[in-house]
């Protein structure tokens, strides 16, 4: 069996999954309106909390349900978010233009609600489980987060277009379906 560390499996699952995601393209939104230091660390906390939520999850569900469920439902769900990123209809965010002298809280709460319960947070969730290891997967996947949305911030703040939408959705569905087919085949295999 082959042993993956943790934290890189966190890191780069999140870090491309997040590429092209809604809360991305709001943090980029953000960048355009707020200060570029007030965008990064109010969507940095955020993420912090999201993910430390996922974590504790996953790390009860692997005390109490046998690794081959783990692995099964891991796998599953990382196809099923793949195919989704493949084939499912992108929610457009429209912001409302809002002037305001907290723009921190307005960017928290509007990054945390519109991330909780989304494929990162469940891929976390079903990470952490799967790799009994919660320390290491809530900072590869919050470094992992953070660093694709510190590159839309800057983005946003400097310039509107990078890559082409299709391409970034096509990259993000093969990551899930590799890393879903991967754990599949780890669950029934070994």
């Amino acid at each position: 069996m082959i042993d993956l560390n943790p934290f890189l499996a966190a890191l780069a699952m999140i870090g491309v999954a997040e590429l092209g995601d809604k809360t991305q393209l709001l943090t980029f939104g953000f960048a355009t309106r707020y200060p570029l230091w007030e965008v990064i660390s109010a969507v940095s906390c955020a993420t912090a909390a999201l993910m430390a939520v996922a974590v504790l999850l996953g790390g009860l569900v692997s005390r109490y349900v046998p690794a081959f469920y783990i692995q099964l439902l891991a796998g599953s769900l990382f196809l099923f978010f793949g195919l989704q990123i493949l084939f499912g209809e992108e929610e457009r965010e429209k912001e409302k233009k809002r002037k305001d002298h907290r723009p921190f809280w307005i960017i928290f709460s509007s990054f945390l609600l519109a991330e909780l319960g989304d494929k990162t947070q469940l891929a976390t969730l079903a990470l952490s489980a799967k790799f009994n290891s919660p320390l290491q997967v809530f900072l590869g996947a919050t470094l992992g987060m953070v660093g694709i949305n510190v590159l839309a911030a800057v983005l946003g703040k400097y310039t509107t277009k990078i890559l082409h939408e299709r391409w970034i959705k096509i990259l993000g569905a093969a990551v899930f379906i590799l890393f879903g087919a991967w754990t599949l085949g780890d669950a029934f295999l070994w």
